[in-house]
């Protein structure tokens, strides 16, 4: 099994050792350790899509000439790049569409703490008339219970 380091890889894909690193500790791209220092498999970043021809994960001295169909290996890295905005485009539109939900239910959310928070003013209020009715004398309770009646 082929490994490639951090600074290998970035290379290979043309992304940043940053990038890298990133998608390795977001568990993106497999890795693993030896000698205390991460490696990444060829296999794992071709698995990726992030290499434009599996044969430059070797020794980066591939030779390039057209493929069966007589186009030229750009061509081919112009439609895997196609392919890979096409998703993240598929892949956007579902984000958006989450975040729309998100947004519909906070404001929902939001409704239903008012509602909460306005019964339970109710309901202290509620409790002190009725604690104020308990302390009361008997005329006191009288009076009370007429306004009460009012309200």
């Amino acid at each position: 099994m082929e490994t490639l380091t951090i600074a290998e890889a970035a290379e290979a894909t043309g992304l940043t050792k940053k990038a890298i690193r990133n998608r390795v500790d977001r568990g993106q791209l497999r890795a693993v350790l030896r000698d205390g220092v991460r490696r990444i498999p060829t296999s794992e970043i071709e698995r990726a899509g992030l290499l434009a021809d599996p044969e430059e994960a070797g020794d980066g001295a591939a030779i390039r000439h057209e493929g069966a169909s007589g186009q030229p290996p750009e061509a081919g890295a112009w439609s895997e790049l196609l392919g890979r905005l096409e998703r993240q485009a598929g892949e956007l539109a579902e984000l958006r569409q989450l975040t729309r939900e998100a947004e519909s239910l906070q404001g929902e959310r939001e409704r239903l703490e008012e509602a909460f928070h306005q019964e339970h003013a109710e309901k202290q209020a509620a409790e002190q008339r009725i604690e104020r009715l308990a302390k009361a004398s008997w005329r006191e309770r009288r009076r009370l219970l007429r306004e009460l009646r009012g309200s």
